[in-house]
């Protein structure tokens, strides 16, 4: 049995049969490879039980048999040394039983001759027997030899005179009875032994089948027992709908999952039957492992699979207060509207996950202006450089710098000549002289407002470092403004821009960017209202005059990255138009300052800064 198991053991290793690796690695065990080597063996049992058959050929007749007998003499002689050296009793076959009694046999056999009968005899028992009978068929074929060698050598001593030809003739006679009853006896073992081997055979492959069977349901059990099941992770506060992995090697695909078996710890998770997907709608982060029964081949098994609840983005921010003594306090979150007959000024203004979750103050502010009796509007939104320590006081003295400069500056004297100036600007005609005339002339009148104001920021920062012996860069802030003339033919708009952010213009079907944004090296970066744009403060003056104006909005970096995200974005015009349509709703409700802060609050990942965005809308519009 070592032995056997030894050769399994190599033609596995071997594999030249081409057996699947699976296979091979189930008889690695030794438990396994005793079991296999045991079928083996008997199999091999069962094989050894064979038919033996004799078949005796007539000999051929040779001629000068006179000038060979006394060869022959001795070749018999040797014959019969050797064979006396095997015992008959050592098989007991249906050989052993025939009795061939030969009154006359041949005087003189060649070599030849023997040779044919032995090498016949041979062919015969190598097709009917297997390896493991051949000892046996050889034993068999040389008794019979023995016995008929024997009756040769007795007749040679009884009757030297006959002649060849006589004794050739009665040899052939009587060999060919000898084989017409052995032929005879051969048929009927041969049915017998052909209906036996076929029973064997049949037995045999039952055998085999069972054993297939039994090695094929381990496998399977194995398989089966061998699966992963997986789903995707949920998220709090986000409906959840998974279906379910299975991690194995091979695919399955004829699993069928029982619905009423899932387990959950708790209601917010069921299995959907229809669409044989997990669901839920999973309330807060948590981990947990959930079971189920599930069908394979018309039996039951159970599995287990892991379920991860990530937490809501949002709910990880937390919401600190900024340390108490601090100077230049500023609230969280301010708003405002102004109502006029045909428009409405609304503003809005709130601190960013990232400052509320560090604990600091609001670096952005805005103010809106509406001149008394009058068509003009103000409208400026200021954003606080993070990285300055006081820029929230930085940008609350632009924008407070910026109304007072336009309102002293909007007084009645200038803003009549500011409109019979804008009557002379032809819509029609933008290229034509007059009107470039007077387009310089307003951009050159508001160029020298924005100077004022520039200066005067420069000069109230720098008193407010000295005060406080601290840089002026700690003031560090950008600045959009911009003046709106309302009117019922033209609409004349004023910009001027230091800093990222935007200024946008709305028109029926058209909006027009009113500023270009000031970017660094790397995100995040841009240019704050100090002296190093003095020489170019012109380039960042805008005009613009408009038909029909639907709105201007103005918004920090805080609303216009997450939206618009590159430069590119904010050169897309659809983009603006999907802005604008998200946020009329909000600017149509009662409150809309009060809509407009709580619209703002909109959660974008990576996008936590300070939030502000101030509007000039158009009431009444038919859309």
């Amino acid at each position: 049995m070592q032995e056997l198991t030894c050769k399994i053991k190599k033609i596995l290793a071997v594999n030249e049969l081409g057996l699947d690796d699976q296979f091979i690695k189930f008889f690695e065990t030794e438990q396994q490879l005793q079991q296999l080597s045991k079928l083996v063996y008997e199999l091999k049992k069962q094989s050894a039980t064979q038919p033996l058959l004799t078949e005796i050929l007539e000999p051929e007749c040779i001629e000068n048999e006179q000038n060979n007998s006394h060869e022959n003499e001795c070749q018999l002689q040797q014959a019969q040394t050797q064979l006396d050296l095997v015992e008959s009793s050592e098989l007991d076959t249906d050989h052993s039983k025939l009795n061939i009694e030969n009154t006359t046999v041949l005087s003189t056999l060649t070599q030849s001759e023997e040779q044919d009968i032995s090498d016949q005899t041979t062919d015969v028992l190598e097709n009917s027997l297997g390896d493991n009978a051949k000892e046996i068929d050889d034993k068999s074929e040389n008794n019979i030899l023995n016995q008929s060698i024997a009756a040769i050598s007795k007749n040679q001593n009884d009757d030297h005179r006959i002649n060849n030809a006589e004794n050739i003739e009665i040899a052939s006679t009587e060999f060919a009875s000898v084989n017409e009853s052995t032929i005879a006896l051969d048929e009927i073992l041969l049915d017998v032994d052909q209906h036996t081997l076929e029973q064997e055979k049949q037995q045999q492959q039952a055998k085999i089948d069972q054993n297939r069977a039994e090695i094929t349901d381990v496998f399977t059990q194995r398989r089966i027992n061998d699966l992963k099941f997986q789903v995707d992770n949920a998220r709090a506060g986000q409906h959840y709908d998974s279906k379910i992995k299975i991690i194995f090697t091979q695919k399955v695909d004829d699993i069928e999952y029982i619905a009423d078996s899932f387990k959950f710890p708790n209601d917010d998770f069921y299995f959907d039957e229809a669409t044989q997907s997990i669901q839920g709608e999973p309330k807060q982060a948590d981990e947990f492992d959930f079971s189920f029964q599930y069908r394979v081949n018309f039996e039951v098994y159970t599995g287990q699979c892991r379920l991860n609840i990530i937490p809501d983005p949002r709910s990880l921010w937390k919401v600190i207060e900024p340390e108490a003594g601090q100077a230049f306090f500023k609230a969280h979150t301010d708003q405002l509207c102004i109502d006029t007959p045909h428009y409405q000024l609304i503003a809005a203004s709130r601190r960013g996950r990232s400052h509320e979750h560090a604990g600091s103050f609001r670096d952005d502010d805005f103010s809106l202006l509406q001149i008394a009796n009058s068509d003009w509007s103000v409208l400026a939104v200021a954003d606080g450089a993070g990285s300055a320590e006081y820029s929230r006081e930085g940008s609350r003295i632009a924008v407070e710098i910026v109304q007072k400069e336009f309102q002293r500056y909007l007084n009645e004297y200038n803003i009549d000549a500011l409109n019979e100036d804008i009557k002379q600007w032809q819509l029609d005609q933008p290229q034509h002289a007059e009107t470039q005339r007077i387009a310089n002339k307003l951009n050159q009148q508001f160029y020298n407002v924005y100077y004022e104001i520039y200066r005067s920021i420069l000069t109230q920062l720098d008193q407010l470092a000295t005060e406080q012996n601290v840089a002026t860069k700690a003031f560090s802030t950008t600045l959009l403004v911009a003046v709106v003339y309302q009117h019922a033919e033209k609409n004349l708009i004023s910009t001027f821009s230091v800093g990222d952010g935007a200024i946008a213009a709305f028109g029926q079907d058209m909006v027009r960017l009113m500023n270009v944004a000031d970017g660094g090296e790397y995100a995040g970066q841009t240019k704050f209202l100090d002296r190093s744009i003095h020489q170019e403060l012109g380039s960042r003056v805008k005009i613009g005059c408009f038909k029909d104006l639907k709105a201007v909005l103005l918004m920090t970096d805080g609303i216009s990255d997450p939206v618009f995200e590159t430069d590119a974005g904010l050169a897309n015009q659809q983009k603006w138009f999907d802005l604008y349509a998200e946020l009329e709703p909000v600017l149509q409700q009662d409150q809309p300052e009060q809509a407009l802060l709580e619209w703002m609050h909109f959660f974008k990942t990576g996008h936590h800064d300070d939030r502000t965005l101030a509007a000039l809308y158009k009431k009444n519009q038919v859309n």
